[in-house]
Formats: structure tokens, C-alpha cells, sequence
């Protein structure tokens, strides 16, 4: 069986790794899954935004400057991205989302990582996907997956309801993800969370057991240093351009 979105629904429970199996059953705590490199290997704030240039619902000209200034200051990459979405509706937006996860997202997911998802929702936590990427790209997984909330970068709307280019609130990434959690848990704690690199670092430091997923060598050695257990990367693993480009 599979969703409208594409995702099988069979389940593979032998993929979760005993230091999840071994979480107890939610006593009022909620759980933290990054996105990008975490749920799934490649990006999907970069994968839509490719198919919007390429179907030519936004503007390319400043793709490279995007990477450019991602592979510099991470956070800063974040918030740069959403200048290529202004003049947007929200509504013609959301449409455009709806039709690249429907019929153009072909995520390749991270099983373990999926399986560890429905595993603690079948526990009772509430999950919570929290990422750099703009929180809109992200609803769809609302119909996916047993997820409560998307916590990303939010875009500021005009008085006409259209994309100004900044986000609204925290900017979340980096140091910026544990600071919009900590504004929103009301005081919950985090059972468990799940990341893949340094914009995932302070959030995680929140959690009680976290999980360092296909991390850098810097990231793996940061998440060693804490004891925190690691999913290395496949052999065939293949780092996305922004983190590689070449001026």
C-alpha cells in the first residue's frame, strides 16, 4: 500500500535499532526528527526549489549565490533561500508544493530512521520534524507520516498574503532550531532526537537520547565525544554540491 504521496506503508520494524527499541512509552516527553539528510538523503528545500526554477514559478539567477552563502554560514543559507520565493502566495505556493510531493519529490528515505519514527508515535510521543528547511515544504508529511508537528523557517507574508523574501520569528537553524523548540515544548521535555549535522547540534543537545544520522566526520566526532550513538554512511553515499562547491 502507499499513500498519495508515494510512500510505502509496509513497515520494516527489524530496522530499529535496539537503543530505540529500548525507549519506554511516552510519559508527557515529545520526540525531534530532522529532515533533510536525516528522514531522507537528498534535500527537498533544494530538490523543489531546482523544479521551481526549472519549471520557472521562481527565478534561477541566484541558485549559485544560495550555495554559495550555504556552504559559508549554514543558517544564513537558510534564510537566503526564501529571497527566491518572494512575490509568492501562500495559497499558489501551497499548490505548487502539493504537485512537486505528488507527483516529483522521489525521496530517498532513510528506512532506520523512518522506522524508529513510527516506533515512537506507536509509543505514544508526539513527533516533531524540525528543520532549516521553510516549514510549508514540509506539510505534506502531516499525510505521510504519524507526525504532529513541522517546525522549520517560517516566510513572512505581506499585507496582500504574498512571500516578502524574510522569515517570520525564529530562524530556525542552527542555534536558532533549539531556540524556536524551546519556545514552542511549553515545557516538555525531548525523549529523543534525531540529526545528521551541526544546524542539528542544539537541538539535540536538548533531548536525552540523540542520534547522530550519516554525519560529516566533524558531526561524527562531535556526536562520539557525547556518546551519542551514530548510523555511519553507506558506502555509496554521495555529499550534496552545496557542501562541495567550488568558487
Amino acid at each position: 500500500m502507499r499513500n498519495p504521496y508515494g510512500l510505502t506503508s509496509a513497515r520494516r520494524p527489524e530496522l530499529v535499532p535496539p537503543f530505540v527499541s529500548s525507549i519506554p512509552s511516552c510519559s508527557g516527553e515529545l520526540c525531534i526528527f530532522d529532515a533533510d539528510g536525516c528522514m531522507w538523503v537528498n534535500d527537498v528545500a533544494d530538490d523543489f526549489t531546482l523544479w521551481m526554477i526549472r519549471e520557472a514559478h521562481v527565478p534561477g539567477q541566484h541558485w549559485r549565490t544560495y550555495q554559495r552563502i550555504y556552504r559559508d554560514d549554514h543558517p544564513a543559507g537558510c534564510r537566503y533561500l526564501l529571497t527566491l520565493y518572494a512575490g509568492l502566495t501562500k495559497g499558489r505556493l501551497h499548490e505548487l508544493i502539493d504537485e512537486y510531493w505528488l507527483h516529483h519529490a522521489n525521496r530517498q528515505w532513510i528506512w532506520e530512521v523512518i522506522e524508529s519514527l513510527y516506533h515512537l508515535a506507536d509509543k505514544g510521543y508526539p513527533i516533531w520534524v524540525v528543520s532549516g528547511t521553510p516549514t510549508d515544504f514540509l506539510y505534506p508529511l502531516l499525510h505521510m507520516l504519524p507526525v504532529h508537528e513541522i517546525v522549520g523557517m517560517d516566510f513572512e507574508l505581506d499585507a496582500a498574503g504574498r512571500v516578502t523574501g524574510r522569515h517570520s520569528g525564529i530562524s530556525c537553524a542552527g542555534e536558532g532550531k533549539a531556540e524556536k523548540v524551546d519556545a514552542l515544548r511549553a515545557g516538555r521535555p525531548v525523549k529523543f532526537a534525531c540529526g545528521n549535522g551541526s544546524l542539528d547540534g542544539p537541538v539535540m543537545l536538548l533531548a536525552e537520547v540523540a542520534w547522530a544520522v550519516y554525519p560529516n566526520p566533524e558531526f561524527a566526532a562531535f556526536a562520539r565525544a557525547r556518546g551519542w550513538p551514530i548510523l555511519p554512511r553507506p558506502p555509496d553515499f554521495v555529499e550534496e554540491e552545496k557542501f562541495v562547491l567550488k568558487d
